[in-house]
């Protein structure tokens, strides 16, 4: 369903990033891990300000309009990244890029998992949990694997100066792509479904 492909590029795009950044500050922009873990707290932050709100917006907006809200913050977060990484660190505009980030995963993931069992029949909702939980827990592993794979093959084959730096954003350009993608499917859940979250009607 609609629900689980975005349940699999969520977790895969929201790991991704997770596995990338830290790699990034540590290696290329020369951030001691305690630094790096600090850097790293806005992107929860913006999760945390977000989850208390979803009850109120789910109220107001459908699914596919705050999923799709919810992924494109996303998506011009780790746009800000791929421009961080051609030109050099910025703190203030990192700190951005993680709000956004992590305030568009906390609007995305709750709504469409929620429009997904509201789909359904109640007979059905054994298996479709099932089926969620799996497409969520090899999102994560098979786009690390395709990140961790493209970035090693640009360290390799770039072979200039600033290998690290070009490597790094088009690595960042291709988590924006798969940003992308998760926009995209946003637009095909049902406008409708907004009347059936969270047992609000």
């Amino acid at each position: 369903s609609v629900s689980a492909v975005i349940m699999f590029l969520t977790n895969g795009v929201s790991f991704a990033g997770q596995m990338l950044l830290p790699v990034w500050l540590i290696h290329v922009c020369s951030v001691s891990p305690e630094r790096t873990g600090l850097f790293m707290a806005p992107l929860g932050l913006g999760m945390m300000c977000v989850y208390p709100l979803i009850g109120r917006l789910s109220d107001r907006f459908d699914a596919r309009n705050l999923t799709g809200c919810g992924a494109l913050l996303s998506l011009v977060g780790t746009v800000i990244l791929v421009v961080l990484a051609y030109s050099g660190l910025n703190v203030v505009l990192l700190t951005i890029a993680l709000l956004l980030r992590g305030g568009g995963a906390g609007a995305v993931g709750i709504p469409a998992m929620s429009a997904g069992y509201a789909s359904i029949a109640r007979a059905d909702i054994p298996m479709a949990t099932t089926a969620l939980n799996i497409m969520q827990r090899i999102g994560g592993p098979m786009l690390i694997t395709a990140c961790a794979t493209f970035l090693g093959w640009r360290l390799a084959a770039i072979g200039a100066p600033h290998v690290a730096s070009t490597a790094f954003a088009e690595t960042f350009g291709l988590l924006a792509l798969f940003h992308g993608a998760l926009l995209l499917t946003t637009r095909f859940i049902k406008p409708s479904e907004k009347k059936h979250q969270f047992g609000l009607s």
